[in-house]
């Protein structure tokens, strides 16, 4: 198969979700606000936790969590990085120790790992709220676009048009 038959696949199993749209939308919002942060060990249990507490969509959840994967999670992280550096520490860069004793060492990963986590919420906060309200339209687009199909196929098998006379 290729990339794009695949994707145009869960595309499509996706949008044929069957449960309340808002339900798909909060489950997406929640994996893609759990994707962006920097937690990835605990993307998919976090995910999909939080979705059967909060009554979401865990299909939907496990879904948005790919929004972190290895082509944007360098990118991701860095952004996360600076957000967190500039909001915690003015933009002041994290400084190497002069000399490495455990002491400093945990500071250093105390200060770095906060400020990516810091950095990584505010930046998951947009990514989620967008990502809501985009996959709410899709659904409910598509199932509009649904409804109608089925409406015409069911006007058309009603009224079937009148056969045409045959040409001489």
């Amino acid at each position: 198969m290729t990339l794009r038959r695949t994707l145009r696949y869960h595309w499509l199993k996706f949008l044929r979700l069957q449960e309340d749209p808002r339900k798909l939308a909060w489950g997406m919002a929640l994996g893609v606000f759990i994707g962006v942060t920097p937690t990835v060990p605990f993307h998919t249990v976090g995910a999909l936790f939080l979705a059967a507490i909060l009554g979401v969509s865990p299909v939907t959840a496990y879904l948005g969590i790919w929004v972190m994967n290895p082509l944007t999670m360098a990118p991701l992280y860095l952004a996360a990085y600076k957000v967190g550096q500039f909001l915690l520490y003015k933009g002041e860069p994290l400084a190497i120790p002069d000399t490495y004793t455990f002491q400093t060492l945990l500071q250093l990963l105390w200060r770095g790992g906060l400020a990516l986590q810091a950095g990584g919420v505010v930046i998951a906060l947009p990514s989620a709220i967008l990502s809501y309200f985009l996959t709410l339209w899709a659904i409910q687009r598509y199932r509009r676009l649904k409804a109608r199909k089925a409406a015409r196929v069911l006007h058309l098998s009603q009224n079937p048009p009148a056969p045409s006379e045959p040409e001489a």
